[in-house]
């Protein structure tokens, strides 16, 4: 009897718990944005921020583009010049398992989200954008997006180095600087705070993807 009323009190606070960090996670994107820094630079360049209900990525243009992404990624991009790279960051066992978020595995998550697992990095060649229905334009000035691209480049560690393949020919993984996947520290979170940095406006936390489509200007 001892045992049941333990896990029904167990399950009763998880439950608590994951309504409270939710009701804070909206919170927060609703009334704790970050106001950028007051500048005269004229916002005239695009980043798109690309999502779902669980995950986002940071699509830059490559035309647009101050880091020789080519030279990072020569096997991905070869000789393109023109089209988009996707960069999103994730926990590497859900990343390496799961194409599709229908191939999620209950253990998998409750992995990633409870227990300080390794991450890695996804980047992706979009030749087009206009086919994704949940795709985030965000407009910018040079200086924040300069800034942006260095701080995706920061994300890979002191070098760019190639883990697995991905789903598809136009995508691979690459290690990612030392940094643990949790509840607290999900993909969404290092997209908010890759935009954060910046100086984007956006949420300060971000667990969920709707934190930043909301908060974004």
């Amino acid at each position: 009897m001892k045992i049941f009323k333990l896990l029904a009190y167990t399950i009763l606070a998880l439950l608590i718990a994951l309504i409270l960090y939710t009701a804070l996670a909206f919170g927060l994107s609703t009334w704790t944005s970050y106001f950028p820094k007051k500048t005269d630079d004229k916002k005239e360049r695009f980043i798109y921020i690309l999502y779902s209900s669980m995950h986002s990525d940071i699509v830059i243009n490559l035309e647009k583009s101050t880091v020789p992404w080519k030279e990072y990624f020569p096997k991905l991009l070869k000789s393109k010049e023109k089209g988009f790279i996707s960069f999103g960051w994730g926990d590497k066992e859900t990343y390496l398992n799961t194409p599709t978020w229908s191939d999620l595995k209950v253990s998998t998550a409750l992995k990633a989200l409870f227990i300080n697992t390794p991450s890695l990095m996804h980047v992706t060649y979009l030749k087009r954008i206009s086919r994704f229905r949940h795709l985030k334009p965000v407009k910018i000035t040079k200086e924040q997006h300069n800034r942006l691209e260095q701080n995706i480049l920061k994300s890979f560690g002191k070098e760019v180095k190639f883990y697995h393949k991905g789903y598809r020919q136009n995508d691979n993984f690459y290690y990612s600087k030392p940094r643990n996947y949790n509840i607290i520290n999900t993909c969404n979170t290092w997209t908010g705070e890759s935009l954060y940095d910046a100086n984007i406006s956006v949420s300060r936390w971000t667990p969920f993807a709707y934190n930043i489509i909301y908060s974004l200007p």
